[in-house]
């Protein structure tokens, strides 16, 4: 088995994960006849995101870096599923950490199962009882009952399904529910023993009630069909963060 990772990168340095994402990456041990490949898709970023990858490159012959055109996160991320090579694709989000040397394996035990994709447990970085509800809501209604797994959650798929679905939906923001939906067709999501741990930094930002507010009203909108050019435009609030639009803050 070869396993691909796709880390779709815009202006990163922000989140103070690259670095530690990219270390974790490479000091992932790969099980028993399985290969492993990094694949980082890079817009244009103005933070010198591209120079760090870079460096990661030319000292780790598993990473490789690929500039794109790419105006979203899923158009890096079909830039990165096009140049890959693995029977099993990770889309791989970039402020969020896999567990430590271990992720690969509890991936091969997950697909153990039958089931043509799945993800890991979500936590974030930050103590707060909100935040652990909503971690806690995501892994045991939203992704086991409901088989809708966000980003966050590194979500890993057989690259055969994937490529049956036209893999990953062109949209701005909620590409992830899309995507689930089409995913379902053919088995639920497997969750995985270990957790991932995301970047609360939008939630410090905003104001943690604040921004979890603005994410239920976004989830509302979304399924009164509301274009999510507008929805995710809302949510970025002028500070790039999965789309570069103009006039954008850093």
């Amino acid at each position: 088995m070869r396993l691909s990772i796709i880390l779709p990168c815009l202006n990163e340095i922000r989140h103070g994960y690259l670095d530690r994402i990219l270390t974790n990456l490479i000091a992932q041990l790969v099980p028993q006849n399985c290969e492993k490949e990094i694949i980082a898709v890079v817009s244009a970023s103005d933070d010198g995101t591209d120079r760090v990858l870079d460096e990661y490159a030319a000292r780790s012959p598993e990473i490789q870096v690929i500039r794109s055109l790419a105006k979203n996160r899923a158009q890096r991320l079909n830039d990165g599923i096009a140049v890959c090579t693995g029977d099993i694709i990770l889309l791989h989000h970039p402020a969020t950490l896999l567990p430590e040397r271990i992720a690969l394996q509890l991936i091969e035990q997950a697909l153990e199962s039958g089931s043509k994709w799945g993800a890991f447990c979500h936590s974030f970085d930050f103590t707060h009882w909100l935040l652990h509800f909503t971690s806690w809501y995501s892994n045991h209604v939203r992704l086991k009952q409901k088989g809708i797994v966000y980003f966050d959650h590194c979500p890993f798929i057989d690259r055969q399904v994937l490529a049956e679905i036209g893999n990953v939906p062109d949209l701005d923001i909620f590409e992830d529910t899309l995507l689930s939906k089409r995913l379902c067709q053919f088995s639920k999501p497997a969750l995985t023993q270990g957790k991932v741990v995301t970047s609360a930094r939008r939630f410090h930002q905003r104001g943690i009630y604040r921004h979890a507010m603005l994410n239920q009203l976004l989830k509302i909108c979304y399924h009164f069909n509301i274009d999510p050019k507008m929805l995710n435009r809302l949510y970025e609030q002028k500070a790039s963060i999965n789309v570069k639009y103009d006039g954008e803050q850093k």
